[in-house]
């Protein structure tokens, strides 16, 4: 199982309850992150490379929260991520290197829910992710250098795409039994609760009993899949 998200701690808020879940059903789950959260922060006198390697160490803990020490950076610019032939490479390169057969990115909509903009990076990362499934990292012609010259053939086998972000989807995954993880990953990225209002588990709690109270559980993620081949 892989997972491309833009930032991060996209991954947690999205599903930081399903993939220890899936962790402890057997999955391999693998992350992707595309930049380092370089600008997530409200002091402009922040160097954003010092502040990406704060990020990336905490991004590792929250990580090995879930289960998940297969971590890996692309290194671009938080908010500078546009969608472009050399993101659907690197994301290409990523998808044939890990092969998976479940695919978690963001949500690529502007507006996934009345009175929310969805950030420019989540929309290029899921884009570019979405595509590589159908084009480079599923077709030998499109970047044929992955496979002549870092020797990456093109992977078909990837069964199912689960896309996650705050309008979520019809697909629930019951995570009482995961809410203290959930929370502890996120607690990881320390820089980026401090700008928390409020207190955290009640704000993680509120949502996620939000979602489980239309299913009849006490907490649920929820998420839309596509399956790819059945």
């Amino acid at each position: 199982m892989l997972a491309i998200a833009a930032h991060p701690d996209d991954i947690e808020f999205g599903a930081g309850g399903t993939i220890p879940r899936w962790v402890d059903e057997g999955w391999d789950v693998r992350y992707v992150i595309v930049t380092s959260g370089q600008r997530g922060v409200q002091d402009a006198t922040q160097d954003p490379v010092a502040f990406g390697r704060i990020r990336e160490e905490e991004s590792r803990a929250a990580a090995k929260v879930a289960g998940v020490t297969d971590v890996t950076f692309l290194g671009y610019m938080d908010t500078e991520v546009i969608y472009s032939p050399q993101l659907q490479r690197d994301i290409a390169r990523e998808f044939r290197r890990h092969r998976p057969h479940r695919l978690l990115t963001m949500n690529p909509e502007h507006l996934p829910l009345g009175g929310f903009v969805n950030h420019p990076d989540h929309r290029a990362v899921a884009t570019a992710a979405l595509d590589t499934t159908i084009t480079g990292g599923t077709t030998a012609g499109i970047f044929p250098e992955l496979l002549t010259e870092e020797g990456l053939p093109p992977w078909r086998e990837l069964e199912e795409i689960w896309l996650m972000g705050p309008s979520g989807g019809d697909e629930v995954v019951d995570v009482t039994a995961y809410f203290d993880r959930k929370l502890a990953a996120l607690e990881a990225h320390a820089s980026q609760m401090a700008q928390v209002q409020g207190d955290l588990r009640e704000l993680v709690s509120r949502r996620l009993e939000a979602v489980g109270a239309r299913h009849g559980l006490r907490y649920a993620e929820s998420f839309r899949v596509i399956s790819r081949r059945r």
